[in-house]
C-alpha cells in the first residue's frame, strides 16, 4: 500500500534528482574571500554596490539555490586563507598550472581587458601594439603591471595615483594616452560624469575564474552547480545587464 511516509521519500528523491545533493542541502553560505578592485569588487561599507563579480557570482549562486557570503581582504592574505580551508574560495583568480592542486576552476567569469584609451588630440592614431605609442605622452597607474609593460619598450611613463587621477590627466590633456584596465578606467569615468571622448584600443586580455578551494569537501559539485547558475544569467541577459551597470 502507498504510504504518506513513501510518498514523502519518492519526493525527497525527486528534488535531489533533479536540484543536486548541493543545492537540495544548501544551508550555509558558501563563504568567498575578495580582494577589492573596482568595479569587479568593491570594497563599500554602504554596500549600495558590491563590484561585477561579486553580483555575477551572488546571482549565478543563487540561481541554483545557494547563498554566498564575501569578505574583503589583501591578495595574498585571501590566497592564504583559500589554501588553508578558512574560506571556500576566491572571488576571482586567473588560471596557472600550478594553482590546480589547490583550486578547482569555474567556467569564464569575466575578462579583464587591458588597452590604451586616447584623448581628443591623439583621435586620428590607431593603435594595435605598444609601439604605436612612441611619440606620445603616456600615462599608467603607479604599481601597476602594465607599467613594467610599457618601460620595457622604452615608452616614457607618466604615473598617476590611482585611475581617478589617470583620467583626469587624460581629459585635461596632459597625457596624449594611458594604458589601463578598460573596466575600470570606464568605471571610473561613468562615476566622473565627464563629457569628453575617448577612445580605446584593446592590447591584451586574460580571463578569470571563481576558483573554490580543494579544501572545502564539495568544490567540484559547488563549481558544477555555479557553472549552471553562470549559463543561465548568461542566456537570460542578467550577466551582461550587470556588466553594463557599472559602464
Amino acid at each position: 500500500m502507498f504510504s504518506r511516509l513513501t510518498g514523502f521519500r519518492m519526493l525527497i528523491c525527486g528534488i535531489i534528482f533533479l536540484t543536486g545533493w548541493g543545492q537540495a542541502f544548501a544551508a550555509d553560505p558558501i563563504s568567498l574571500a575578495c580582494t577589492s578592485f573596482p568595479p569587479f569588487k568593491i570594497q563599500d561599507e554602504t554596500g549600495s554596490r558590491l563590484g561585477i563579480d561579486v553580483e555575477v557570482t551572488r546571482e549565478a549562486f543563487k540561481e541554483v539555490g545557494y547563498s554566498a557570503s564575501f569578505g574583503f581582504f589583501p591578495w595574498k592574505r585571501t590566497l592564504k586563507m583559500a589554501e588553508l580551508g578558512e574560506v571556500n574560495g576566491l572571488c576571482g583568480c586567473s588560471y596557472l598550472p600550478e594553482r590546480e592542486a589547490g583550486f578547482v576552476f569555474s567556467d569564464i567569469l569575466g575578462i579583464h581587458s587591458q588597452g590604451v584609451f586616447l584623448a581628443n588630440q591623439a583621435m586620428n592614431r590607431q593603435i594595435a601594439s605598444l609601439d604605436d605609442l612612441a611619440g606620445l605622452r603616456v600615462a599608467a597607474v603607479r604599481g601597476y603591471a602594465v607599467v613594467k609593460d610599457l618601460q620595457n619598450r622604452n615608452i616614457e611613463v607618466f604615473e598617476a595615483n590611482d585611475d581617478r587621477q589617470l583620467l583626469r590627466m587624460l581629459l585635461a590633456g596632459r597625457v596624449d594616452a594611458v594604458y589601463t584596465y578598460r573596466d575600470i578606467l570606464l568605471y571610473n569615468y561613468a562615476l566622473s560624469g565627464a563629457k569628453g571622448d575617448i577612445h580605446y584600443f584593446e592590447i591584451n586580455s586574460q580571463p578569470y575564474y571563481l576558483c573554490m578551494s580543494r579544501q572545502t569537501a564539495n568544490a567540484e559539485q559547488l563549481i558544477r552547480d555555479f557553472n549552471r547558475g553562470l549559463r543561465q544569467l548568461r542566456y537570460d541577459g542578467r550577466y551582461q545587464k550587470i556588466w553594463d551597470s557599472y559602464r
